[in-house]
């Protein structure tokens, strides 16, 4: 058995899929030495095989893979009584070793282990079957291209890092649910289990840090977004109303009260953004006319 496909085009450049496939080998099986011009993965479903990279050997069984870099002399062979059967990936982008890192792999760890054995030949086969040239399946292919790697990442178990503290983590993570979801109706609670918190907690962690409550947050966002639609649009209160996630337009204005003091209306008044000047006539047109008089 052996399946195989190469992408032609294509249209990402962080990290993408070059090629990937499926074989089931025979007794001794092997390639190279070669050097490969980009980063390969190849992983074990059944069977055993070995793998020489850097002057050194990895035995390779069910749920291993090894990773190959490029421009580095490696070879590998299937086993002689029980030849493995492996699928590959070959991919390429500029933030490649991000996520070999996520995944546990570096230069100095070339071999992981994802017992998902199942779920990554379902991978594999279904961009196989998506192999017909569109933008369509190239965005289809890229997703699971991501999944194959959330597999790997999810087995590494490696801790997130970051330059933040933990509560600051979670307090960016809430704010950002906030930004992305203020239009609609949304409780502290969503907050919480979208950042796998405690709710009383996660309340805690905003008065610490930015001395109001999530909701208070929430509240505060929503009559932001309010005054600019106020002064940039005109679109009427009813309709900014929904747009910031009040069903009721009464309870807007009396929450848009409360925060600016003046109501939707009043506060339009005072900060309308002056528009750009709409002449309903020709200016050159008019000076043309005022030459041949």
């Amino acid at each position: 058995m052996y399946s195989f496909l190469e992408i032609k085009n294509q249209m990402f450049s962080d990290f993408y899929l070059l090629f990937c496939g499926i074989q089931e080998c025979t007794p001794l099986y092997s390639f190279g030495p070669a050097v490969r011009s980009h980063h390969l993965l190849h992983y074990c479903v059944r069977g055993k095989g070995y793998y020489y990279a850097r002057d050194k050997q990895y035995t390779i069984e069910p749920g291993d893979a090894f990773l190959i870099l490029p421009d580095e002399v490696t070879f590998y062979q299937a086993d002689e009584q029980d030849p493995w059967t492996y699928l590959w990936v070959g991919f390429s982008g500029n933030q490649v070793n991000d996520y070999l890192q996520r995944c546990g792999l570096d230069s100095e760890h070339l071999i992981c282990h994802c017992e998902e054995k199942e779920l990554l030949v379902s991978y594999i086969e279904d961009i196989l079957r998506h192999n017909t040239l569109s933008y369509s399946n190239e965005l289809y292919i890229q997703g699971i291209l991501f999944l194959i790697f959330a597999s790997f990442s999810r087995s590494a178990d490696i801790k997130y890092k970051s330059d933040f503290t933990s509560e600051n983590i979670h307090i960016s993570k809430a704010i950002e649910f906030i930004q992305k979801n203020y239009q609609n109706v949304i409780t502290v609670r969503d907050i919480a289990d979208y950042v796998s918190l405690n709710r009383s907690y996660l309340c805690s962690m905003f008065q610490k840090n930015l001395h109001m409550s999530p909701q208070q947050f929430l509240l505060r966002f929503r009559i932001t977004k309010a005054t600019e639609l106020l002064s940039d649009t005109d679109l009427p209160v009813k309709n900014i109303s929904y747009s910031c996630g009040y069903a009721n337009q009464l309870a807007f204005s009396k929450a848009f009260k409360k925060i600016t003091g003046l109501s939707p209306t009043a506060y339009r008044k005072e900060n309308r953004n002056v528009p750009n000047i709409i002449r309903d006539f020709d200016p050159h047109k008019a000076e043309n006319q005022k030459h041949s008089e």
